[in-house]
């Protein structure tokens, strides 16, 4: 079997208002959180799209700066107001060619190399949706294919993931992973603070 595209989406448009800080620019063991993730994933992904809105100058810049490859797309959603599901529509409509969506969180930059390697060899034609997991519990981020794109797309901007992904057509695995990370994300301060205090 051919290697199966996989587009890299990461969502940098919202305005961080839980954490109180912007968290695409938030420093991760030396470098804005979006630029950790957009560093390790463009490695497993033919292409990856960041998705910016609320300070969309700022993080274009940095990722100028530190990225030259034409595999990195940036794309600015004038409606990020409205909620992260027209964030998420906006990416795929500029992915609609990819076979797979490795749809991440921003707020998620602390994954090893290798975990990425391992997920993406969950790909299978037998699934629609690949979500990692970790002592029975559902983590991030997820694979999906081009079914599920197809139904973000034609879903109403109010939408959410959690109603696509509960759709009886959309065929689900779960990876039971080693990762406990998969249950993380930085969306307090304090989340930050017990992440290291726990390393």
């Amino acid at each position: 079997m051919k290697t199966p595209v996989v587009t890299g989406l990461i969502i940098a448009a919202g305005l961080s208002e839980r954490m109180g800080s912007f968290k695409p620019l938030l420093d991760f063991e030396g470098e804005p959180f979006i630029v950790a993730i957009t560093r390790k994933i463009i490695n497993y992904c033919g292409k990856v799209i960041i998705v910016t809105g609320y300070k969309s100058d700022e993080i274009n810049s940095i990722i100028n700066s530190r990225f030259s490859s034409e595999n990195i797309c940036l794309v600015y959603n004038p409606d990020y107001e409205k909620g992260m599901f027209t964030s998420l529509q906006k990416g795929i409509n500029e992915a609609l060619n990819s076979e797979w969506i490795l749809y991440h969180f921003v707020d998620q930059p602390f994954f090893a190399e290798q975990y990425y390697s391992e997920f993406i060899c969950q790909l299978n034609e037998n699934s629609d949706w690949i979500q990692p997991s970790f002592n029975g519990k559902e983590g991030h981020p997820v694979l999906f294919n081009r079914k599920v794109s197809q139904l973000i797309i034609n879903s109403p901007p109010d939408s959410n993931l959690r109603i696509i992904k509960e759709d009886s057509a959309i065929t689900k695995t779960l990876w039971n992973c080693n990762y406990p990370e998969v249950l993380v994300d930085f969306d307090s301060k304090k989340n930050i603070s017990d992440y290291y205090r726990n390393i």
